[in-house]
């Protein structure tokens, strides 16, 4: 008797159950319009100022692993949740190029040699040029829903230094190409949880989005009243640091998500947003 194969047999696709009933499947439009976003920064921006010849390729979206690329990611948290940008060097040296006018910036190292570290300059056009592409992104994901492009920022983003990701976040990739110096990557955009679920939030048609509603006005979801309790945040500290604060010290802290708990059980996360000069949770994603 001969036994089947497992070879050749058919890969399993893993579910992310924080993609169960939401539109997964408009992805394809958010990101043909976020090229088209793109290509008007590239094409109508480096390329009619510098004279360069940027193409902006194939934009997608898939669910990564711990490690995506080589590149360094850089974090900016907003009221909403943290983005990761980061580019791949050959890409960001053709900028510099570009913008400065470095005739050595397009010259990589052996790649059989140990790479060397980032410059100065290459960090901060990286940090502009992110924010830049981050707005661009976050303007895109807010106006989703309507499909129009959004022209005001709505969002303040913060550098944020030595975030560290879960594995199986969101990222969000498109190939870039300088066709003047065959000069080829990739731009890379990590979403956390919240920023996830806001863009699906806004995928969603207007009839997965309306509450049932009864006559007068009111929900016709049954109302159970539970306690929520909001852990904003854990930090670590010395012992030796703790004993020696006196009365006015201050311990910096940042706000990021919070987990949100009904009788000790951790059931969402949340993002942590000001509104009058109150803390309030906005963004409630199920944890899983």
């Amino acid at each position: 008797m001969t036994m089947p194969s497992r070879l050749n047999a058919p890969a399993h696709q893993v579910l992310d159950p924080r993609t169960l009933r939401r539109p997964v499947h408009l992805l394809d439009t958010f990101t043909s319009r976020l090229k088209a976003d793109l290509a008007e920064v590239f094409v109508g921006g480096l390329n009619r100022r510098y004279s360069a010849v940027f193409q902006v390729g194939e934009v997608s979206m898939v669910r990564a692993s711990q490690e995506t690329g080589a590149q360094r990611w850089h974090t900016w948290a907003s009221e909403v949740g943290r983005i990761s940008f980061g580019l791949d060097r050959e890409l960001l040296l053709s900028v510099l190029h570009y913008r400065y006018g470095l005739p050595g910036a397009l010259a990589l190292d052996d790649p059989e040699a140990p790479a060397k570290p980032e410059t100065a300059t290459e960090t901060r056009l990286t940090g502009l040029l992110g924010l830049q592409l981050l707005n661009i992104l976050s303007l895109r994901i807010d106006a989703a829903e309507a499909g129009q492009k959004a022209t005001v920022a709505s969002h303040e983003f913060t550098p944020l230094n030595g975030a560290a990701w879960a594995s199986g976040e969101w990222v969000l990739t498109a190939v870039l190409r300088e066709l003047a110096h065959g000069v080829e990557g990739q731009i890379r955009f990590r979403l956390d949880d919240a920023w996830l679920s806001r863009l699906l939030r806004n995928l969603a048609p207007q009839r997965d989005k309306a509450v049932p509603t009864v006559k007068g006005g009111t929900s016709a979801l049954p109302r159970l009243p539970v306690t929520l309790v909001a852990r904003l945040l854990e930090q670590d500290m010395p012992l030796g640091s703790l004993l020696d604060m006196r009365v006015g010290d201050v311990i910096p802290v940042h706000l990021g998500s919070a987990d949100v708990l009904v009788d000790n059980a951790r059931l969402f996360q949340a993002a942590v947003a000001e509104h009058k000069g109150k803390l309030c949770l906005t963004s409630f994603v199920d944890s899983e």
